[in-house]
């Protein structure tokens, strides 16, 4: 983004962050929402890629990697620790629910998991 909206934490107030924000066209937080999906779908994608690569992966595998996800549905995620205190687990309670979010077309939703359980924490390892 070109910084229109946010300039940082001393911008200033945050009555005057929420009056710059209503002063935004339906349109325009649209599009800042839509370049921010986009750059997450793609950070993501790099970021698979190198861990494939890494990992020794196939180039096939690598090169899918490159075409996952879409800035255009529904983003779930998990960042940082993943830890049962944020109740991960909820996403598993109903399987044949879940699956239907996952695969509707009309209503696309994708799940990113980033990061790993503490290694004291061996229910979030799990």
């Amino acid at each position: 983004m070109d910084g229109e909206l946010w300039k940082g934490p001393l911008a200033g107030t945050a009555e005057a962050l929420v009056k710059d924000i209503r002063c935004l066209s339906d349109t325009r937080l649209w599009q800042f929402r839509s370049a921010a999906s986009k750059d997450l779908v793609e950070y993501a994608r790099q970021r698979l890629s190198r861990q494939l690569a890494a990992s020794g992966a196939s180039p096939q595998a690598i090169e899918r990697a490159s075409h996952l996800f879409d800035p255009g549905a529904l983003t779930l995620g998990f960042a940082r620790r993943f830890a049962t205190y944020k109740r991960p687990n909820l996403l598993l309670h109903d399987p044949e629910r879940l699956l239907r979010l996952l695969t509707n077309s009309q209503r696309p939703v994708q799940i990113i998991i980033a990061g790993k359980a503490h290694p004291a924490d061996q229910a979030g390892r799990r």
